[in-house]
């Protein structure tokens, strides 16, 4: 009987001390906000009122949004996103061409965010342009610019070869 209560000391010692060590834990990337996207949609250079933006994690619609001159927004808009995801932020409006920007929220294990390292603050700007009738190019449903997590400059930026290469696609330069 006295191995059996020896034993169960052993237990919960062990218990209470690595039972703060486990609570201590950082959270995981993929449920901690990483980035604050705040974008603006524009056409010839100037703000679009009216547009519908819309962002999705992988193919789910999570949260949209209308643009106008609402002192609210001022047509910018911002969403909050999760680490170690893919979301698609989606401009459009009627007799518009819609646009996307693709966003990879995937961080390395060692980049947690914290007090320390907060989440990052993202801005950009998407410029949509008038349908012309006639004009069909496959390449108008692929996302304009791709953004992701760069291990070496610890930062998220825009993938700018992804961005060069679908303009040539598009017959921009």
């Amino acid at each position: 009987m006295g191995k059996v209560n020896f034993n169960s000391l052993l237990v919960i010692l062990f218990i209470c001390f690595h039972f703060p060590s486990f609570a201590q834990l950082p959270p995981l990337n993929d449920t901690v906000e990483c980035m604050h996207a705040v974008g603006v949609a524009t056409s010839e250079g100037a703000s679009l009122d009216g547009a519908i933006v819309t962002i999705f994690q992988g193919n789910e619609v999570i949260e949209w949004t209308e643009i106008t001159s609402n002192p609210k927004h001022d047509h910018h808009f911002s969403f909050d996103l999760l680490g170690n995801s893919y979301y698609t932020i989606q401009v459009s409006k009627e007799g518009y061409v819609t646009r996307s920007i693709g966003i990879n929220t995937k961080v390395p294990d060692d980049y947690i965010i914290n007090d320390d390292n907060p989440k990052t603050r993202f801005e950009f700007e998407v410029d949509v342009f008038k349908i012309k009738p006639g004009v069909e190019d496959e390449f108008m449903d692929f996302p304009i610019a791709l953004v992701k997590f760069n291990p070496t400059n610890r930062l998220f930026e825009f993938d700018a070869e992804y961005t060069r290469k679908i303009k040539l696609k598009m017959g921009y330069k």
